[in-house]
């Protein structure tokens, strides 16, 4: 089983940590967020969808999720400057294992 990890910021709920303050793992069984100090934990079967998110500098991955204990808004920044390739390189390794990553909602 291949697992992945990167180091990035993210966004949950109401609280941002900046680079390099969060860690995204994952497997073809669940996503991991380590974020100072706490762990989130997003079996695959909770994933409602992965998406593209764009803060105002920032690119990184929404998870939508069903797990009602979590917060609802949780994104992983995976770069903090929005030209980066870091974003791309996230969802290769996701999509090689099974994950897709749908367009942005429409607000």
């Amino acid at each position: 089983m291949s697992v992945f990890a990167l180091t990035g910021g993210a966004r949950i709920g109401n609280f941002n940590a900046t680079f390099p303050f969060a860690t995204l793992s994952f497997d073809s069984s669940a996503l991991h967020l380590s974020c100072v100090g706490r762990n989130y934990h997003f079996p695959r079967s909770s994933i409602r969808r992965l998406s593209r998110h764009r803060g105002l500098f920032s690119v990184g991955l929404r998870i939508e999720h069903n797990q009602a204990a979590l917060p609802e808004f949780v994104v992983f920044w995976a770069s903090m400057i929005f030209w980066s390739s870091a974003f791309e390189k996230l969802q290769r390794q996701l999509e090689a294992l099974g994950y897709e990553i749908g367009d942005p909602p429409l607000v």
